[in-house]
């Protein structure tokens, strides 16, 4: 999907970004070792804690996978919590791949070949973007206030911001605004379904989903960077992480939101951190990425057998539905 210059220019960029963000963390990482007088001086590590917020993480995860199951009930399709959830990690590795369009691919494939119609797998696409985007925001907006004043706007002005952006989130799942909204993001997806009518109560009801979905992963990283001897106050330390993967999610160039979550992460530690120990802001990112990284790896393994599909053949069904996709591009042009 991502073939031609438009390609080329994401993926080139994506890997310039990626270097240089990873470049940066690492020499700012070493530089606080060495500040510190050695790894073992900068680390305090606590087992216990760190236990706990792997518990928590879990958490975050299996929410995460259930969400699919939401939004595409919504949407009108019902396909249970075990589909979803295998469809949602095994098509995460697509993420990764520049263009963040793979992944979504891999869910129209999954959800297609589980009895879901093309208008429910599409409208539970634009759905999921949707929420995911609104949840970020809203676990974001105790974060403005601090930001605001950072950057030399006042404490009221701060907080009249995040009022305005609060009322504009709610007012944005409304079903009149929402139906204008999907049809925007389907049409900058260049696709079409039949749109599956919501009230707002229907609505209101996915949001706080999607909100536990990102406070579960802001309050394991809280609990990691404790365990790691980052003492961050729980308010608003523990939205530092939802408003990085918001960062992450939004940073197309970037796949998996890969550096620019990071970089992301650690701005934000300073900020409520300010006399933070050197090196230590970088270290929890680094080890938050791989953190979260290990955890879809064991979902996805996980998700073959409650699929019902081996990794072989799973890469055959996707491959299969890339080829027809592409001979039907070339069926339009001809």
């Amino acid at each position: 999907m991502l073939k031609g210059p438009k390609g080329r220019i994401i993926a080139l960029t994506g890997g310039l970004f990626i270097i240089i963000s990873m470049w940066f963390l690492g020499r700012s990482f070493l530089d606080g070792v060495h500040e510190a007088g050695g790894i073992g001086n900068l680390l305090h590590f606590n087992v216990p804690l760190f236990l706990i917020a792997s518990i928590l993480m879990a958490a975050h995860l299996t929410l995460s996978g259930y969400t699919w199951t939401l939004v595409t009930g919504a949407a009108g399709g019902h396909i249970g919590f075990r589909k979803g959830f295998s469809i949602h990690f095994l098509s995460q590795v697509g993420k990764y791949i520049p263009g963040k369009v793979w992944a979504a691919m891999g869910k129209y494939t999954l959800s297609r070949n589980s009895g879901l119609s093309t208008a429910q797998t599409g409208q539970g696409l634009v759905l999921e973007t949707v929420f995911i985007v609104l949840g970020c925001l809203i676990t974001t907006l105790p974060l403005i206030p601090l930001s605001a004043r950072d950057a030399g706007m006042s404490v009221g002005s701060g907080m009249a911001l995040a009022a305005g952006l609060t009322i504009v989130l709610l007012i944005s799942i409304h079903p009149a605004v929402f139906r204008r909204i999907t049809g925007l993001i389907a049409k900058m997806m260049k696709s079409t379904y039949t749109h599956q009518e919501c009230s707002f109560s229907e609505m209101f009801r996915i949001l706080p989903v999607y909100i536990t979905v990102f406070l579960a992963l802001g309050g394991a990283y809280w609990l990691m960077c404790l365990s790691f001897g980052l003492n961050i106050p729980f308010f608003p330390g523990v939205f530092i992480y939802p408003a990085a993967m918001g960062i992450g999610y939004l940073a197309i160039f970037a796949p998996g939101g890969l550096g620019a979550r990071e970089l992301t992460t650690v701005l934000l530690v300073h900020l409520i951190v300010p006399d933070c120990e050197p090196g230590l802001a970088e270290m929890t990112a680094i080890v938050a990425r791989l953190w979260i990284t290990i955890g879809e790896a064991i979902a996805f393994w996980i998700s073959f057998p409650l699929y019902g599909v081996t990794p072989s053949s799973l890469k055959k069904m996707l491959s299969a539905d890339r080829l027809s996709n592409g001979d039907a591009v070339q069926r339009d042009k001809g």
